[in-house]
């Protein structure tokens, strides 16, 4: 058989199982009242950092989405049906200076025209300060996937214990979640307790939670900020858009990167209609395939 005669084949064999399978999504839904497509609903959750605050409230590094825009557009390449949802207001709603200037700056990509700006980024809240409100969010939100990054503010010895409370919350409100938790991001000057609380999570809130059956991972967003990748110390301060805690632009595109790169890893589908077109590149090999844990 030629290589052109071997395509055809194959494409026949996939335009046909594709007629089946729609026909059956086609039956199905005029019995469930559902359809065959759903999309992915994620949940970017925390403080400031997860709102995309920069050096505010002069608001001189510009307010870019902070890692959400540059996450959009990786998922947005990459073929995914998804949703950001949300309802916090910052930092439009001014609480900590106006990232517009006056409604005379725009964000390069923004997210709002395409309905893409829902999140739960708080500015200043704590671990418990997210704890208390997120089984009412999580409930508003339907999410399926929750972006946990939290703990720099009022980061203490007891900080991974609170964590770990705020887990088992966010499981007993939603058991099927997928969870991905971030090894936090650092002040410009090391801090022990933080560092120690990263290690927490990668090495027992993580494994522990994954070990009872849950949905979770981590994701690294401490170690881009190093000039030496081995000595946890060596902060670069200038990666940060104010020298203390918020990240500079460049550097939230590399945390969006990450979360991608997880969001890939661990195999959270993207929900699409399933078509002809689809299908017979699928029996060609030419769409990827996702394994769910």
């Amino acid at each position: 058989m030629t290589e052109q005669e071997e395509f055809a084949c194959r494409w026949w064999v996939g335009a046909r199982a594709s007629l089946v399978i729609t026909a059956t999504c086609l039956l199905f839904s005029t019995f469930s009242g559902t359809l065959c497509a759903a999309t992915l609903r994620v949940m970017p959750l925390g403080d400031s950092i997860t709102a995309g605050y920069t050096d505010n409230p002069s608001w001189n590094v510009p307010f870019e989405f902070g890692y959400r825009s540059g996450l959009y557009t990786r998922l947005t390449n990459a073929g995914y049906d998804f949703q950001f949802v949300g309802g916090s207001a910052e930092p439009f709603n001014n609480a900590y200076g106006d990232p517009t200037h006056g409604d005379t700056v725009t964000p390069t990509l923004d997210l709002r025209p395409l309905g893409q700006d829902g999140h739960r980024g708080y500015g200043a809240v704590w671990i418990g300060g997210i704890e208390s409100n997120v089984a009412g969010w999580i409930a508003a939100d339907d999410p399926d996937v929750i972006l946990l990054l939290i703990g720099i503010n009022g980061i203490s010895a007891g900080s991974p214990g609170q964590l770990n409370s705020l887990v088992a919350t966010i499981f007993t409100a939603k058991p099927g979640v997928d969870l991905i938790v971030a090894q936090i991001t650092p002040y410009g000057g090391f801090n022990q307790n933080l560092f120690d609380y990263n290690t927490y999570i990668r090495d027992t809130l993580v494994p522990t939670h994954a070990g009872n059956g849950s949905n979770i991972t981590t994701v690294d967003l401490y170690t881009m900020f190093l000039t030496d990748p081995l000595d946890e110390t060596s902060i670069d301060a200038s990666r940060l858009a104010n020298g203390l805690n918020h990240p500079s632009n460049a550097l939230y595109d590399q945390m969006a990167a990450s979360w991608f790169a997880d969001i890939e890893a661990v195999g959270i589908p993207e929900p699409s209609t399933i078509t002809l077109s689809t299908l017979g590149l699928m029996s060609l090999g030419m769409i990827r395939r996702r394994r769910r844990r």
